[in-house]
């Protein structure tokens, strides 16, 4: 045992004098921060030029009264734009649905009972005026449908949000 503590004695050290100066890591060096909010601000300037140039939609009401408007309108694009315009009053009157899948729909809705009359007359006019092309003369449509979309309107201002 004394020789293994003799041997340990006879190892040598040398120093090695210092060591070069270790730079700072990316995440920890200045100019990081700067080139992260450069970044940021890149990306938050790029969602708002993207929001800011979608275009502005109309109005289902404004829709329909130009489709109404229009001298060149015919059954079909009135019907379209009244049922665009049904669709936004309420989502459940979507635009995919039939004639009578829409009378079911809405015959329960608050805001469509004031105009239930004229537009159940002037949805049934257009589907017969479409679909076994009977003559239909678009003024009276136009005028039910005006009617229909002024006693909606109505409810709507009257009652508010609380008849959705």
């Amino acid at each position: 045992m004394i020789h293994f503590l003799a041997a340990a004695d006879e190892v040598t050290f040398t120093l090695q004098g210092p060591k070069p100066t270790v730079p700072p890591g990316f995440w920890s060096s200045p100019s990081t921060l700067g080139w992260i909010c450069v970044g940021l601000l890149f990306i938050g300037l790029l969602i708002w030029a993207r929001r800011s140039r979608r275009p502005v939609s109309t109005p289902a009401i404004a829709e329909l009264e130009a489709a109404l408007a229009s001298p060149t309108s015919d059954v079909a694009a009135v019907t379209l734009a009244l049922r665009r315009y049904l669709a936004e009053v309420d989502v459940r009157a979507a635009t995919s649905l039939s004639t009578a899948e829409l009378t079911t729909q809405i015959s329960g809705l608050p805001v469509f009972l004031p105009a239930r009359q004229p537009l159940l007359a002037v949805l049934t006019a257009a589907d017969a005026a479409k679909f076994a092309r009977h003559p239909v003369e678009l003024p009276l449509l136009t005028a039910g449908i005006r009617e229909a979309a002024q006693r909606i309107e109505n409810a709507r201002r009257t009652f508010g949000p609380a008849i959705s």
